[in-house]
């Protein structure tokens, strides 16, 4: 699996983009409807082709020893 940060996610459409550490910036769709994310939360995900275009796909959220998400926002303040 990768690892990367969440650029934007659009919460009705659940659809976004993530940042991988490459630098690369890879569209996903969030296929369960309780999980959301925020901008700079971050995840770890697989790569797949979806009709020829790459996509990242089981995105779930990094959690850390408290069972809380990790997050850059919560490193930039």
């Amino acid at each position: 699996m990768r690892t990367g940060i969440i650029l934007s996610y659009n919460r009705a459409a659940r659809y976004g983009f993530v940042k991988d550490i490459n630098g690369q910036k890879i569209r996903f769709y969030n296929e369960d409807p309780l999980t959301f994310f925020q901008r700079l939360d971050v995840v770890r995900f697989r790569i797949a082709f979806i009709g020829s275009c790459l996509r990242a796909v089981n995105v779930i959220h990094v959690i850390d020893k408290h069972g809380k998400t990790i997050s850059m926002r919560t490193m930039i303040n």
